[in-house]
């Protein structure tokens, strides 16, 4: 009796039989409808065609609650746009900003969704004539707002991989940059406060290097905050006015005085004044380098067609999660070229931006009109600031984010150490394929390892052949990088947060109630016109 509870004790422990080295295994459609909301399909973000999630329930689910954000990966020709963003689109569910690099998603679902109610807004960089109006200063109402507009500019202009080891020029150039645009926010008025405007105070700004006295057109602007003084002709005054002769006394001369028309003020107490006296402080060489520098880097809003789009705005970025209406913005770009790249980064982060202010500061936390990202080929669209930490928080402000790729080391290329971040604040994960190595080898260890038996058989040949069989347990990807580049072109792996992964057919877009909508002519209506007054 004694062996055998000698032996039983033997065989005590923790046992998990066939999951010795893993236990990952695919999930059923059954387990993954437990995600989306049945009763009503229009309330459901669309992955595949048996899966989803509910954008909202009526009832809290810790099992099922998940965050909207979703992180989209498949390669050229996985069918991005058509098995995912065009299905989402015709959910027509929330209000929608898209980044369309092949222009054409407004096409074919903008009569759908203008029938649905939505305000229809483009910025095209493709067809300057097919674009509303966009002015990025409107949105620049604070000294923060400056900050981080200037930040957003810097690193959406600076070249991918250059690194300057002097960080002095960038700073200069910064602190230029804030000098302006603080002067057209607090000192102009709002006509004036746009990007051509913007242009028209950089070229007011020289500096000469044989001259270290010399006043530029803009330091008597700046002259005139800090002095309360402006350089004005007199009321007898005839001669031509010569900025290489001019006086500067305040009796006057040449037919020109300086007139108080307003209190002096000092550089602690003005933002822009303070940070024109820091950029001055450099040498006439210096300063001429830097704004040098600074066209160089602004070139893309000198372009006469540019300077117009940019004149005024009618995108409305800050009311498309207002109540009452939902809207959706188009951002059409070439995906050939990167020129105004960075225009497209300023904007998305903006909107980012200002609806998680406005979803704070005005509606208590959330917006009553729930939003919805989709940014298509998001790696290739310049580097949006803190995108990291709003991809965090988007979803407590009723807002959600569709980060689509071609491959992860897009995203790790443009956005380093914080790349791993996003993806982790992504609690779904939808691969439709492609032959990146790298993606690939993620995804397979993503989806994890089951345990699988094995069978050992040794053979010995001979006067005394014997045949012995081992049969054991190991460990194997439940799908392997390989076979991941290999998925068939109409499967699609979902990945939810807490859940075994799935396997399923893409959605095929001509099974959606509002399919028949999709293509029908669409006219944006005639921009806006208005009489726009430039600084000459």
């Amino acid at each position: 009796m004694w062996m055998v509870w000698a032996y039983s004790l033997s065989r005590e422990g923790n046992y998990r039989t066939g999951e010795e080295h893993g236990s990952a295994r695919w999930s059923t459609v059954k387990e993954g409808q437990r995600f989306k909301d049945m009763a009503n399909p229009d309330n459901n973000i669309i992955f595949t065609e048996n899966l989803g999630l509910a954008l909202s329930r009526e009832h809290f689910d810790m099992e099922t609650d998940r965050n909207n954000s979703v992180l989209v990966v498949g390669g050229s020709g996985s069918g991005k746009s058509r098995f995912y963003v065009l299905p989402n689109l015709m959910q027509c569910n929330t209000s929608f900003f898209v980044t369309d690099p092949k222009g054409t998603m407004l096409p074919d679902t903008g009569a759908m969704l203008e029938g649905e109610g939505y305000r229809i807004a483009v910025f095209n960089t493709i067809d300057f004539k097919g674009s509303m109006h966009y002015n990025p200063l409107a949105y620049v109402r604070s000294q923060a707002d400056v900050l981080m507009f200037v930040d957003c500019l810097i690193k959406n202009t600076t070249p991918q991989g250059e690194n300057t080891s002097d960080p002095f020029w960038e700073k200069s150039e910064r602190m230029l940059y804030m000098a302006l645009i603080g002067y057209l926010v607090f000192h102009c008025p709002e006509a004036d406060r746009t990007i051509p405007g913007f242009m028209t105070l950089l070229g007011l700004a020289e500096a000469r290097e044989d001259d270290e006295s010399y006043l530029s057109p803009l330091d008597l602007l700046f002259r005139e905050i800090e002095t309360g003084k402006s350089y004005r002709k007199t009321g007898d005054a005839v001669a031509v006015f010569d900025e290489d002769v001019r006086g500067f006394s305040d009796g006057g001369g040449n037919g020109y005085e300086w007139v108080q028309v307003a209190q002096p003020v000092t550089a602690e107490r003005d933002f822009s004044l303070g940070n024109y006296k820091s950029f001055k402080s450099g040498a006439g060489k210096t300063m001429k380098s830097i704004i040098i520098s600074c066209n160089a880097r602004l070139a893309p809003f000198t372009f006469d067609e540019m300077r117009e789009l940019l004149s005024f705005d009618e995108m409305r970025l800050d009311t498309i999660g207002d109540p009452g209406q939902k809207s959706a913005v188009f951002a059409i770009m070439k995906d050939t070229a990167d020129t105004f790249s960075f225009l497209f980064a300023i904007m998305m982060w903006q909107t980012m931006n200002e609806l998680c202010d406005k979803a704070l500061l005005v509606y208590g936390g959330r917006l009553p009109t729930p939003v919805h990202f989709v940014f298509d080929e998001f790696a290739n669209l310049g580097h949006l600031p803190d995108v990291e930490k709003m991809v965090a928080v988007v979803r407590s402000r009723n807002m959600s984010i569709s980060v689509i790729l071609q491959s992860l080391s897009q995203l790790k290329r443009e956005y380093k150490d914080d790349a791993q971040t996003i993806i982790d604040c992504c609690d779904t994960t939808l691969f439709l394929g492609g032959k990146s190595n790298e993606t690939n080898k993620e995804i397979a260890e993503m989806i994890g390892k089951e345990t699988v038996s094995t069978l050992n058989v040794n053979e010995s040949r001979g006067a005394n052949s014997s045949t012995t069989k081992n049969y054991g347990r190991a460990e194997r990807d439940l799908i392997q990088a390989a076979e991941v580049g290999k998925l068939a072109r109409s499967k699609a792996i979902v990945l939810i947060a807490g859940a075994s992964p799935f396997l399923d057919n893409k959605f095929q877009p001509e099974r959606h109630r509002r399919f028949r909508e999709v293509g029908q002519t669409f006219e944006l209506e005639r921009r806006a016109q208005r009489e726009v007054v430039e600084l000459r």
